[in-house]
């Protein structure tokens, strides 16, 4: 987890990485950036209340209590950690509506060989578990061949969004591996 000031929007701004969360009754910003991963946000527009994960898989069949970190990279477990842990900051799970992102096909060889089934069941958990839990989404951006950087204001509810084009990061990547190997 990183924190700083957006200078754009005037806000503290909290960014999460895989495998995290971070709840807020603050209106402060929550941001990451996404790939094939998924992010759900939660928001209680009547309590100000606002929720965000980051998880690399859809779900895992056991838990080690003692790798609590690993089991949030997981959605099944850490969609259901956010649901808890904003209702008991005082959200109330009819005000209760909901954001996804993600779930991208953004790794070169994965598109070129059939790619990979993980973003697609990401994406599944993430609506899934909301509708077993009845909370709308009322905005999602899911799929395609790009990453995403997403900030949600948990004053507003409002989600900003940038798509990043799968070749940009994927150029990027090479770049970086070319200059490591030239050394």
């Amino acid at each position: 987890m990183f924190i700083k000031l957006s200078k754009n929007l005037g806000k503290k701004l909290t960014i999460i990485y895989p495998g995290e969360y971070y709840i807020s009754t603050e209106g402060e910003l929550i941001g990451t950036l996404l790939g094939s991963c998924v992010a759900v946000c939660l928001y209680d527009e009547k309590n100000k209340i606002g929720a965000m994960n980051h998880f690399m898989l859809p779900g895992r069949t056991t838990r080690d209590k003692n790798a609590f970190d690993e089991y949030t990279r997981y959605g099944l477990a850490s969609i259901n950690l956010i649901i808890d842990e904003i209702l008991k900051r005082g959200a109330k799970k009819g005000d209760l509506s909901a954001r996804v992102f993600g779930g991208g096909h953004i790794i070169k060889t994965f598109r070129e060989s059939g790619g990979s089934l993980i973003p697609a069941d990401n994406v599944r958990i993430a609506k899934l578990i909301m509708e077993m839990e009845d909370i709308p989404i009322v905005s999602q951006d899911v799929g395609g061949n790009m990453a995403r950087k997403i900030i949600f204001d948990t004053d507003t509810g409002k989600v900003y969004l940038r798509r990043i084009e799968s070749g940009a990061i994927y150029n990027r990547i090479e770049e970086r591996e070319s200059k490591l190997k030239a050394g």
